[in-house]
């Protein structure tokens, strides 16, 4: 097992977690009833082990599955876990116990945030991204055709469960998705962590070591304090842009943050602002774990999204494994686009 222990809330991650959250949970959290919250494929799969892990420390446990599927990030879904919370007013001494992907996370903690009296937060994310990046933190928010994660809050979680089995019945391209959010973990600040990335072959070997990676991406993310905390931004500018222009219709979240990385890289080698080679490193690594490393979007689609954000932050991969922030304008994310087009990255 493996823990970290922030300011706000512990983080436990064990390989078949998920059939003893309860015993995982310090006293001082224990809820006196527990609305467990999944899609109705998570449910199906692990719902009955939590549930039974739950009731076994004598928690009263409510559940409510949600349709499978792109249902989860709509309003309609943050409406139907409202109403629950309503209907069981719940509260302090209660929990909402949010378990599946990262957009569920998202949806779970935002309902948290906005229930009209406190509730404890127990986050149990089931998927590669969710564990890896998306649980952790505490920014909670739904999907919106405004663009991506644009409405939400910040709303730390009392407790984090992860069981990195969960993930290993995820669909390839939903895991090989999560894998770009690792990726970016390492590029970002960890050398070490990318040179095991690059050294790995196949799903069976990166699932053996699930556990050991999970921790060490939490560990990067809690490290960064203050305005440090940006690098985890790496690639997502033009990664929410692509997703936003694509109308979230292409790539999926973590395929889109690789395509973004690798054309901040390749723009930062042709400014001198990122070292030479750095590029194909990272499209080596993207390609071993079958992920694109070119996209379509509409032109015009693409310059409307880059309008809404017109200056911001910008992270940049100096080196694998380390990375450094610059204030820019849109006009960067414009070239970094032009340029990997003429690069071969492909756009409509």
């Amino acid at each position: 097992m493996q823990s970290i222990r922030t300011p706000s809330y512990d983080v436990f991650i064990e390989n078949g977690l998920v059939g003893r959250l309860g015993d995982r949970i310090p006293p001082a959290l224990m809820p006196r009833r527990a609305l467990l919250v999944a899609d109705e494929t998570v449910a199906r799969r692990y719902g009955a082990r939590a549930k039974r892990s739950l009731e076994a420390v004598g928690i009263q446990v409510h559940t409510l599955p949600l349709k499978a599927g792109g249902y989860c990030q709509t309003l309609n879904a943050l409406k139907e876990i409202a109403a629950k919370l309503n209907e069981l007013n719940m509260g302090a001494e209660d929990a909402l116990v949010p378990m599946g992907g990262g957009v569920l996370c998202d949806m779970g903690g935002f309902a948290a945030w906005n229930h009209k009296q406190m509730i404890r937060l127990i986050q149990v994310p089931t998927t590669l991204i969710g564990m890896t990046d998306w649980a952790i933190q505490g920014k909670t928010a739904i999907e919106h055709k405004v663009g991506s994660r644009m409405i939400g809050s910040f709303f730390p979680p009392s407790l984090i469960l992860i069981d990195p089995q969960t993930s290993f019945t995820q669909p390839t391209r939903e895991f090989d998705s999560g894998m770009a959010e690792v990726i970016k973990c390492a590029c970002a600040a960890d050398a070490s962590l990318f040179h095991m990335l690059e050294s790995l072959t196949g799903r069976a070997a990166v699932e053996a070591r699930l556990e050991e990676i999970s921790w060490r991406c939490l560990c990067i993310k809690q490290s960064l304090q203050g305005r440090e905390q940006a690098k985890m931004m790496l690639g997502h500018h033009l990664g929410h842009v692509i997703e936003t222009a694509q109308r979230y219709r292409g790539l999926l979240h973590g395929e889109a943050i690789g395509v973004g990385m690798l054309m901040t890289s390749r723009l930062g080698e042709a400014l001198g602002m990122t070292v030479k080679g750095t590029t194909e490193r990272i499209e080596s690594c993207l390609t071993r774990y079958s992920l694109p490393i070119s996209t379509f979007a509409d032109e015009t689609a693409f310059m409307a999204c880059l309008r809404t954000m017109p200056r911001f932050e910008a992270v940049l991969p100096e080196r694998v494994g380390w990375s450094i922030l610059r204030q820019l304008d849109n006009t960067f994310l414009l070239n970094a686009w032009q340029h990997s087009h003429r690069a071969n990255i492909r756009s409509m």
